[in-house]
């Protein structure tokens, strides 16, 4: 690896910082500001997405919030923090010459296993589910699996669950199924 000037690997922390900022803040509460959703409230479910991801869905509905706003809120938070962790670990593939060598290396040992590499990519969507958005993007980086379908996955299985368990929190199994 080359010597890189400070300024680049600050305009990479920037840009991730930005956009991390803009989808899971920002952008969650514009709509509280246009219909006059409760801030507090609002407040209260990003911060808990962030530590409990999907399972923060009865925080919102418990705190009054619409479900629809709600699953947006949790989809929010998930593309920002998700666009962040690649952002983050593309700027460690690139300026670092240990991490390059490893994802090669871990690169290589993934297209040798046939299954692995012609499914392994969709084992995301379990992932996601069971262990959580913020297991997702390192592990799709560090097998080099492609990014947009790597978030796409990734994305699908979390807006399932999410919706599954905002219907959980408005008891709608309970009723579908007494």
């Amino acid at each position: 690896m080359e010597d890189v000037p400070y300024t680049h690997y600050v305009k990479h922390l920037i840009g991730a910082l930005a956009r991390i900022i803009l989808l899971a803040i920002v952008l969650p509460l514009i709509p509280v500001f246009i219909f006059s959703i409760s801030l507090p409230a609002t407040l209260a479910l990003m911060t808990s997405t962030f530590v409990i991801e999907y399972g923060a869905a009865p925080v919102g509905i418990g705190l009054g919030l619409h479900p629809l706003y709600v699953l947006f809120v949790l989809v929010c938070i998930a593309i920002g923090v998700i666009l962040f962790l690649f952002d983050i670990f593309d700027a460690l593939g690139e300026h670092s010459e240990r991490v390059a060598k490893f994802l090669e290396k871990s690169g290589e040992r993934a297209k040798q296993s046939k299954i692995l590499s012609k499914y392994g990519i969709y084992s995301l969507v379990p992932c996601v589910m069971t262990l959580g958005f913020y297991v997702c993007p390192p592990v799709a980086w560090i097998f080099g699996w492609r990014r947009d379908v790597s978030i796409l996955l990734t994305m699908a299985g979390y807006i399932a669950i999410s919706f599954v368990t905002v219907l959980l929190s408005l008891g709608t199994f309970y009723l579908l199924f007494r």
